[in-house]
């Protein structure tokens, strides 16, 4: 399977590390750039108060450089580092092509640099929506999130029933979500003896499934090897380390791969009922899984095969939701209107507010480009010219990965242009993104054919900036 790539390398033997440092600067320099223009630029020509963040495009950032716990974050800092440079050696100096180290090293890596902050505010914080900065710093929430509206579940047969009637008086975040996302919560309660149990789990199980998904997804188009190391510096993501463990976020990754990896199987009965089976769950958890749908039918357009599939899941999912309308009075279309008026309660926000339309757009862009480190971003680049040049006269499934990479784009820019992510917040509310952004920095690997030396200085970077990322801020949401 040649994936949709070529031999055209997008460098030569990937970045140098006087590269990786100068690209590291310019990213440095740039943020800081346009921090103070995009400030400057309201305040002078527009006189607004459009909310920009104190620390553009992070929406939800403080810095804490001066609370850092002493001695354990740099300790724990220390292990991380440990903890990588192990892997990594091993991932670059063994034939063996399994996903099992990377998920390994991924959790643990999660849970160390996470544990920076200390157990109260990095695993039991975020399982709640902070009232204030102040009250969050030491890990004390206000009832804001999903796990606050799951310990008050008593019926989750009445829940469902009265969501509709009850959903303005939910936590913040539960109210603009479905019940689904309530639901998750609760079940991770009820099998689970704490809240410190919940978020290890939902954090640490879904990474590694995450992982697994999205290596079973990669080694359809790629080479074992190429979808290894791809697999690798997906768990070391700045968004990944900072944002996955305990929120909902990572979850809706996990069922967002998992339609995609059943989608993408030869047998019919995998692709139409796991893929509806994903979705429809993907469709519990938030509103805005409608992104995965053009994604599917992207690549039912180019594979006839695939339309039967996909209208099975079309026409599932539609009679799932009018089975729970009719059972149990749920009217998903009219809780996802309550939810929008909740979002949007003076309408569209393109004519509502229209500068702060158009400052959320470019700061739903930076996040993600942020937090997906300006390496990959290049590679990415450069992995996407290597597919459309190899597109040309190859089969329809080499011509996939550029398919699902193009159409993830075109869906996600949609969703930014309705009005989604009113303030950012996309490194952690569209991190299901993510994956498909690695699918050209795959390609773009292949075509290298780097050094292993030059893998390992890829990796450093990527979870260089992660590290540094955390130790130097709170992100809280």
């Amino acid at each position: 399977m040649t994936g949709g790539t070529d031999s055209t390398r997008p460098s030569a033997g990937l970045f140098s590390l006087r590269q990786v440092l100068a690209i590291g600067w310019v990213t440095l320099t740039t943020v800081v750039f346009f921090n103070v223009l995009i400030k400057l630029v309201d305040r002078q020509l527009f006189g607004t108060n459009t909310r920009i963040p104190k620390f553009w495009p992070l929406s939800k950032f403080t810095l804490r450089i001066e609370r850092l716990p002493m001695p354990e974050a740099p300790l724990l800092a220390a292990m991380a580092l440990a903890v990588f440079v192990v892997a990594t050696v091993y991932l670059l100096r063994t034939d063996r092509t399994s996903v099992v180290p990377v998920v390994i090293a991924g959790v643990a890596l999660l849970v160390l640099t996470t544990l920076t902050h200390g157990v109260g505010p990095g695993l039991l914080r975020p399982l709640s929506a902070p009232g204030s900065y102040e009250r969050a710093a030491i890990g004390i929430a206000d009832p804001g999130g999903y796990y606050e509206a799951a310990v008050t579940v008593t019926d989750p047969v009445r829940f469902l029933e009265t969501f509709e009637q009850r959903q303005l008086s939910l936590p913040l975040h539960a109210r603009t979500h479905p019940p689904g996302a309530v639901f998750t919560f609760y079940l991770f309660e009820v099998l689970l003896p704490s809240s410190l149990a919940v978020s290890l789990a939902v954090g640490g199980l879904s990474l590694a499934l995450a992982a697994v998904l999205l290596f079973g997804v990669l080694e359809t188009y790629y080479p074992r090897d190429v979808a290894q190391f791809t697999t690798f510096l997906f768990v070391l993501l700045p968004a990944i380390q900072i944002y996955a463990l305990t929120t909902l976020d990572i979850v809706i990754t996990v069922v967002m791969l998992g339609a995609i990896y059943c989608f993408t199987r030869e047998s019919q009965l995998v692709a139409a009922l796991g893929t509806l089976a994903c979705v429809f769950v993907a469709s519990t958890q938030t509103f805005v899984f409608v992104f995965i749908v053009p994604v599917l039918a992207a690549l039912a357009a180019i594979r006839p095969a695939k339309r039967r599939p996909l209208v099975v899941v079309l026409v599932g999912l539609v009679g799932a939701y009018v089975l729970l309308a009719v059972v149990f009075g749920f009217d998903y279309l009219d809780s996802f209107a309550i939810a929008s008026q909740q979002q949007n309660p003076e309408g569209f926000l393109l004519f509502a507010e229209p500068l702060r339309y158009l400052y959320t757009r470019i700061e739903d862009v930076a996040e993600i480009v942020l937090f997906f480190t300006p390496y990959l971003g290049l590679l990415a680049f450069a992995g996407a010219r290597v597919l459309w040049r190899s597109a040309r006269g190859l089969s329809t499934h080499d011509r996939e990965p550029l398919v699902l990479f193009g159409a993830a784009v075109v869906s996600i820019l949609g969703l930014f242009a309705g009005g989604v992510y009113h303030t950012g917040e996309t490194a952690r509310g569209a991190l299901f993104v993510y994956p498909f952004l690695l699918i050209p920095v795959a390609a773009a690997l292949r075509a290298a054919d780097a050094t292993a030396r030059r893998k390992a200085l890829l990796a450093a970077a990527v979870f260089g900036q992660a590290l540094l990322m955390q130790l130097v801020g709170d992100y809280w949401w």
